[in-house]
């Protein structure tokens, strides 16, 4: 079994979406505003100018850092590998008031977050929220050890 899932699926087709405006209009203004001065520059930032470079370079930064991989024994999320004779894994709800709500799902009440405790400490190592489809989330639970407590 290897199953490969990036636990943040719903941003990055969100920014996904964005990306090629925000890359037209940072390529935009730099050539025409900053080096041929035939349209007025409306503004000097990091996203304005320099955008093309930032914002693919965030969408595949976000892709690695939330690329996970279970295996038969165990679950690695980036660099960090987590055994599953070593660590509790849980898949809890958590539910946040509107303005605490993530732009990807705004309307939704409930939100799942991965848990990963240590077994002899209890002590929680990661918390992640999952910002992924119910699909991912059934097939999480399918895969993971979870704790029976979830």
């Amino acid at each position: 079994m290897n199953l490969k899932i990036c636990l943040a699926k719903k941003v990055l087709l969100f920014y996904a979406v964005l990306s090629p405006f925000i890359i037209y209009g940072s390529l935009h203004n730099v050539i025409q505003g900053i080096i041929l001065h035939t349209t007025p520059t409306y503004r000097i930032g990091p996203f304005s100018i320099f955008g093309f470079l930032i914002m693919p370079f965030l969408l595949v930064l976000t892709y690695i850092r939330n690329r996970s991989v279970i295996t038969d024994d165990r679950m690695i999320i980036y660099k960090s590998v987590y055994k599953f004779a070593d660590y509790d894994f849980y898949i809890q709800k958590k539910e946040l008031a509107f303005k605490d709500r993530p732009i990807t799902s705004l309307f939704k009440k409930k939100y799942d977050e991965l848990v990963i405790k240590e077994k002899g400490t209890n002590d929680d190592v990661l918390v992640k929220d999952l910002e992924i489809f119910n699909k991912d989330i059934e097939n999480l639970k399918k895969v993971l050890p979870l704790n029976p407590n979830t």
